[in-house]
């Protein structure tokens, strides 16, 4: 496969048997073979990393020489947060900037692109997808108002948007929100020693199966696709569905907060109402000062905070992304 086509995970952006890459992923997770068998396939030098940790991973990029810097939008804040873009690492061997795993918010991307490289790559997918199915953005794709989607479905994978709570049949037009199922060869058909689980998302077609993401998302017309949050994160105020990535993305281009979170709460008037948890990289940054930056923004007044907490972590999951359930429990 050639880094053109949409399959080309295996050779993506033209990986050379020079390149190195630091891995700090598990065998559990299929973004530890996305990441290796690109390097794998040409012969290129992988380095495996026990744990993750910022200070550590800097460090080792410029002891390494690192190539491709392949993490999650969460790690990649972190980076930053430990100075990645301060000058204080040399980080000029890195030529390709990949994520996944989550939406990256335009603040961070942009960070990357003027900081650490403007060679860009993203790839959707999760475990059950199995290496090649899901969506890919190449460098190329990454550009004008296709830098907000998360790619174009790979080689013989299919994506289609359902109601969500569908089955495979209510397909919804372009451009419309619903859940994200998508259809491939590696797609799984199973989830050990549990069979309801199974039941729930993966639906049988033919000698395939559709994985019922749970994530909300659209296609364009072109076949691009937008993720606008998770099904179950949906907050619901007055009536009105307010995805929390939106608020995340807001907040996060604010100059002083490092990390952000929200979930919804309960509220005896609107049913629920929108709560933010943030790291601030300031100690006296405030509520009122968050408030006001957030009413002199573009979101409409429904979907602004009501509550703020500050905290020093925010709850994360095994790949490394905020556990938005987590924070939910804890209310």
């Amino acid at each position: 496969l050639t880094d053109g086509a949409r399959g080309g995970l295996y050779n993506y952006n033209g990986i050379k048997p020079s390149d190195a890459l630091l891995n700090i992923f598990t065998t559990s997770f299929v973004a530890w073979y996305n990441a290796s068998l690109p390097f794998f396939n040409v012969g290129a030098r992988i380095v495996f990393r026990s744990k993750w940790d910022p200070k550590d991973y800097l460090e080792a990029v410029q002891e390494e020489k690192a190539t491709v810097a392949f993490l999650v939008p969460t790690m990649w804040r972190m980076l930053f947060a430990q100075g990645a873009d301060s000058g204080e690492y040399d980080l000029s061997s890195i030529k390709l900037a990949a994520f996944a795993g989550e939406v990256m918010d335009p603040t961070t991307l942009k960070r990357i692109q003027e900081g650490i490289s403007p060679h860009l790559m993203q790839i959707y997918g999760t475990t059950e997808l199995g290496a090649s199915a899901g969506a890919v953005a190449f460098e190329e794709d990454m550009m004008g108002d296709k830098l907000a989607s998360v790619g174009k479905p790979m080689l013989n994978a299919d994506i289609r948007i359902i109601k969500p709570g569908g089955k495979k049949q209510d397909a919804l037009p372009v451009g419309e929100s619903g859940e994200v199922i998508i259809r491939g060869p590696s797609v799984a058909n199973l989830v050990w020693n549990d069979p309801a689980v199974a039941r729930k998302i993966f639906e049988p077609d033919g000698t395939n199966t559709w994985w019922h993401s749970g994530d909300m998302g659209h296609l364009d017309e072109d076949g691009y696709l937008y993720l606008e949050g998770r099904v179950d994160d949906m907050i619901i105020s007055g009536g009105i569905n307010i995805m929390p990535s939106r608020v995340e993305e807001v907040l996060l281009s604010h100059p002083d907060v490092a990390e952000a979170a929200v979930i919804g709460v309960p509220d005896p008037e609107w049913g629920q109402k929108v709560k933010a948890f943030v790291i601030s990289k300031r100690a006296d940054l405030g509520d009122s000062e968050l408030d006001r930056f957030m009413k002199e923004s573009e979101l409409a007044d429904y979907q602004r905070p009501r509550i703020y907490e500050f905290a020093e972590a925010l709850p994360r999951t095994a790949t490394g992304k905020i556990n938005r359930k987590a924070l939910r429990q804890n209310e």
